[in-house]
């Protein structure tokens, strides 16, 4: 399932997403007087994620007054960012981990951060974190971030510090459309129904060195807790909402129960949040297969995703979820300093496969 660059899907009603060499003829102008007469806003047609805003000439070309200028402006950005499902700031002085810190912390820090993920991150600065150290060539699909885990970040902010040459585009998705794509005989059967997770990690020091992951079960428990005391990973744990297993080859595997649909705090809309669907994203890749295999072969406790019933998604229902974000999938050439703020809940995100120097940060924030 590859992502389009340069057109929509057929059965999209969203206007085609933006060509990188065409974005002055073919964007849309969006009126935000609410943010100034220094910037400008534009989208890819109506529904299309992200809001686009640039700064105009010479405007805003300090740091300290960008800055200044987004701290005056937070609530108007706010309420784009869940009119627009995020929004994404181009052209702005914000070029290393640093200075993107400093723009982070005018937003609400998401305090739990990345405890118990499911992606190798190490930080970087402040709440900075790597976007992930997951194989290059393995596509990260549409997705909420966590989405596997009851607590979860309201907002994710992307950084692009060194753009690849070829993909690594963060693609992203509306989860508006995707709703309004929901089978209604699907919807039923989930209906009241509650999500059963099992995950793995890896004994401690498995990945504390590694640069890269080929499968999400090799990371240690240690880098995805931030911590090698056992205790501490308990203690976390408890206030997560999980249940942990330590195992005899000093592997970690977690249990807990979480939603299907999620409530949309401001919105009211019912968002679907959860992995169900994701149970063969790397079974289906042949190039992981014998990743795969491997990895479930060592696990206790296998890692999947089921119904309160025990059932997991059929290969027919994981074909129509999948269809659903192939069919809102958008991606575009990003370009050095780009930072786009998304409402996890509202806008999917992934990362297509790539080649070249890439170095991607994200912030998990709160609203």
């Amino acid at each position: 399932m590859n992502s389009t660059i340069i057109e929509a899907p057929e059965a999209s009603t969203c206007a085609p997403p933006m060509r990188d060499t065409d974005y002055l003829q073919t964007r849309d102008p969006v009126a935000a007087p609410e943010l100034g007469d220094q910037v400008e806003c534009w989208q890819g047609g109506e529904g299309v994620p992200p809001l686009f805003i640039e700064r105009r000439s010479n405007a805003l070309n300090d740091k300290d007054a960008f800055l200044a200028w987004v701290q005056a402006h937070r609530p108007a950005l706010d309420a784009l960012i869940i009119r627009h499902g995020g929004i994404l700031l181009r052209g702005f002085p914000i070029d290393s981990a640093d200075s993107f810190n400093q723009l982070m912390a005018i937003f609400p820090n998401y305090e739990p951060g990345y405890a118990g993920g499911m992606s190798p991150r190490k930080a970087v600065t402040g709440k900075i974190l790597e976007s992930t150290r997951l194989d290059e060539r393995f596509k990260i699909i549409l997705r909420s971030e966590m989405a596997y885990m009851k607590r979860y970040p309201p907002r994710i902010a992307v950084f692009s510090k060194i753009t690849a040459p070829e993909g690594g585009e963060t693609i992203m998705g509306s989860m508006r459309e995707f709703m309004k794509r929901f089978p209604e005989s699907l919807m039923k059967r989930l209906e009241g129904r509650k999500v059963h997770i099992v995950r793995n990690y890896a004994p401690a020091g498995s990945t504390r060195d590694a640069q890269s992951v080929d499968h999400p079960d090799k990371i240690g428990w240690d880098d995805a807790f931030y911590t090698d005391k056992r205790e501490e990973v308990e203690a976390r744990c408890a206030e997560l909402g999980m249940e942990p297993i330590w195992n005899e080859d000093g592997s970690l595997t977690l249990r807990e129960e979480t939603d299907i649909f999620t409530v949309h705090p401001i919105t009211g809309e019912r968002i679907y949040r959860n992995n169900l669907h994701t149970i063969r994203n790397f079974d289906r890749d042949p190039k992981f297969s014998a990743v795969v295999a491997a990895v479930r072969a060592g696990q206790k406790y296998p890692s999947g995703h089921y119904l309160d019933t025990g059932e997991q998604f059929t290969d027919a229902e994981i074909d129509t979820v999948m269809g659903l974000y192939d069919q809102i999938e958008l991606a575009w050439r990003w370009r050095d300093g780009d930072v786009a703020i998304l409402d996890n809940l509202l806008c999917a995100h992934g990362r297509n496969p790539f080649s070249g120097p890439r170095e991607v940060m994200v912030a998990l924030l709160d609203r």
